[in-house]
């Protein structure tokens, strides 16, 4: 078996004085920016603030940080981040679960641009659908914030922002990146941008892009579904955005496509025989938005969209049109907020008011008993600044016609003790709402029927942290959280049906420290996470959670025109079901390393390592995961 030592590789990353494996986090900055303004977000509060105006535990991850890692596609960048877990059913184009403080998949809220894009069936994203080549930045959120954005948000949100347009950093008004590379196990991928300001102030993106890569065979022999065959994956993508900016305001459009062609193992034919090779799947993810900021004052601002997104999935056993498998899923919405800032006395406030409304649509090759729902919401944010305090509040009521209303809210305060020393505290409510096949699913020969009459999963979290800025190149952030989430939705005894029967507590610790050296050349980060996450039935841990992960990474500007970076992953050992028996998911170590070098100001090539080592493990029970992967690319902009 493949195994590396963590004392060793973390040898290793010295050595190699590698990669950034963090970014922002709680007010710390990565990459060679170490003096900067705050950090500005728009994710935690649904409007732009200061990531220590927010009083909450927050990631960014920047196109830089993207650029400089080792990564080959979304679930691999965001598993290198102390707060986040990822399970994968194998390699690159495989099922992808990504959950925050040990909430479920479909407990952990993922946007695009601020888009809901999960599946209303199963209720999570397909995470390997979403091209890095179209990323701008990621932002994740720790803890309930459905007072911002609604259900589904328990464990926390991640929001993926796709490229927007603006002027070229050459002084171009128009600047075209076409990148190209070569990935082992064999595949490739091409992509090109165009970007820039016309001559009437239209700030615009345009991207395309396509991948492919022959995989490798995903299933372990302990799965039941082995098929001696590579299970390949390709996808093409198209992305755009589009603004411009009045006296009055602004208008804004932005949008992405995505289609793939993943391969995979174990389904059987009518005739109930393996066909290595055969079994495929069609995925399409789609999200767009037009929408208008307009300015009543310097002081008054509203904003308002409409927005679609789409997740279609089809699988099929190649040559054998008896197996044949659609979930397609349509959302569309309007959204509406207005928000004034006024001062009183030496207090600055911030009030906001919101309301959305959106309609999911579920057609299949299965007859749900109902396909679709509406879904209407109003909310309330107030937040103030006096002096050396930042206190925020919400409140927000969903109207949804399955199962009538949920209240959420949330209230947090953060205090800078003394200059750089920062103390924050939170408390918030959330829900998640019954996914269509929970609900509504026929069943299938007696089992998993849908329940109707099921109540949302509901959950209070708390949060308590301090963040050491010590100097202006250092930064400690060490936070406390304890989340209790009711009524969640599992099997019956007999598998007939869902029922709202389980409980749980998660309650953990999360430590993170980065440190800037060697006039600003040396870039070091680490994190630990801990947690116990149990269920309250059972005292038994929940299945497939991290209980311990330890990162750590460092960036190198070697010189003006070589970066070295790299990271390790280490996650503990868990359980792989809810009676926590045998068997057990083995820990392992990871280690990712990347050489950036710029052959002149407009093109860069570079190397990047996966799994440098080739550890040998799995995420989900009977997958295994990808070995080292090779990616040597080249990129220009003209």
């Amino acid at each position: 078996m493949r195994k590396t030592l963590f004392s060793g590789s973390f040898a290793v990353i010295a050595i190699l004085a590698s990669q950034s494996s963090f970014a922002q986090d709680a007010g710390t900055v990565s990459d060679d920016d170490v003096v900067l303004a705050p950090i500005t977000v728009t994710t935690p509060l649904r409007r732009t603030s200061t990531i220590a105006q927010s009083t909450s535990t927050v990631t960014v991850i920047t196109e830089q940080d993207i650029e400089k890692s080792a990564a080959p596609d979304l679930p691999s960048l965001l598993r290198k981040y102390p707060g986040v877990n990822i399970t994968t059913n194998g390699g690159q184009g495989s099922t992808a679960s990504v959950t925050l403080r040990s909430a479920s998949a479909d407990q952990t809220l993922v946007l695009v641009d601020g888009m809901r894009v999960a599946s209303a069936t199963t209720g999570t994203a397909y995470l390997s659908n979403i091209p890095l080549s179209s990323i701008q930045r990621v932002e994740i959120v720790e803890g309930a914030h459905s007072a911002q954005w609604g259900a589904d948000a328990i464990g926390g949100v991640i929001n993926i922002i796709t490229k927007d347009g603006s002027t070229c950093e050459n002084g171009k008004s128009v600047c075209t990146t076409v990148e190209t590379g070569v990935t082992w196990p064999w595949g490739g991928f091409a992509n090109g941008t165009v970007r820039g300001r016309s001559e009437s102030g239209v700030d615009f993106n345009i991207g395309l892009g396509i991948l492919g890569t022959e995989g490798y065979d995903f299933t372990a022999p302990e799965s039941g579904y082995v098929e001696p065959d590579k299970d390949g994956f390709l996808q093409g993508s198209f992305n755009y955005s589009l603004s411009k900016d009045f006296e009055w305001g602004r208008l804004y459009t932005s949008g992405f496509y995505s289609r793939s062609n993943p391969q995979f193992d174990g389904l059987y034919s009518s005739y109930g025989t393996l066909y290595p090779g055969a079994n495929e799947s069609l995925q399409t993810n789609a999200a767009f938005k037009v929408g208008a900021d307009i300015n009543h004052s310097p002081d008054w601002t509203s904003t308002f969209e409409i927005y679609s997104a789409l997740d279609y999935t089809k699988s099929f056993l190649k040559g054998d049109d008896a197996y044949n498998s659609n979930f397609n899923t349509s959302r569309y919405g309007f959204s509406a907020s207005t928000k004034k800032e006024f001062v009183t006395g030496d207090v600055a406030n911030t009030l906001t008011f919101g309301g959305e409304a959106y309609d999911e649509h579920v057609s299949s090759s299965t007859d749900y008993t109902k396909s679709s729902r509406a879904v209407g919401a109003v909310y309330t944010q107030y937040a103030l600044e006096w002096e050396a305090l930042d206190l925020n509040a919400g409140l927000r009521y969903d109207g949804n016609e399955d199962f009538g209303g949920a209240l959420t809210y949330n209230v947090g305060v953060g205090y800078e003790i003394v200059d750089g020393l920062t103390a924050r505290a939170s408390f918030a409510t959330g829900f998640k709402a019954p996914t269509f096949n929970e609900l509504y699913y026929p069943g299938y020969y007696g089992y998993y029927l849908g329940n109707p009459d099921l109540n949302p999963e509901r959950s209070k979290s708390y949060e308590v942290g301090v963040n050491w800025a010590a100097t202006d190149s250092s930064s400690v952030d060490l936070v406390w959280f304890q989340n209790f989430i009711d009524d969640m939705i599992d099997y019956t005894s007999d598998y007939a049906t869902y029922t709202n029967i389980d409980e749980a507590t998660v309650s953990g610790v999360r430590a993170t420290y980065s440190q800037s050296l060697i006039a600003d050349l040396l870039d070091l980060d680490f994190g630990l996470e801990y947690r116990l996450p149990k269920d309250d039935s059972s005292d038994e841990y929940i299945a497939n959670q991290n209980r311990l992960k330890l990162t750590a990474g460092a960036s190198y500007a070697a010189t003006d025109r070589l970066s070295l970076n790299g990271d390790i992953e280490y996650v503990a050992s868990r359980w792989t079901n809810a009676s926590n028996a045998n068997p057990q998911l083995g820990d392992y170590t990871l280690v990712n390393v990347s050489a950036l070098y710029a052959l002149d100001d407009a093109s860069n090539v570079k190397l990047a390592v996966e799994n440098l080592f080739n550890e040998d493990y799995q995420t989900v029970y009977g997958y295994d995961a990808p070995g080292t992967t090779v990616t040597v690319a080249y990129k220009r902009t003209f």
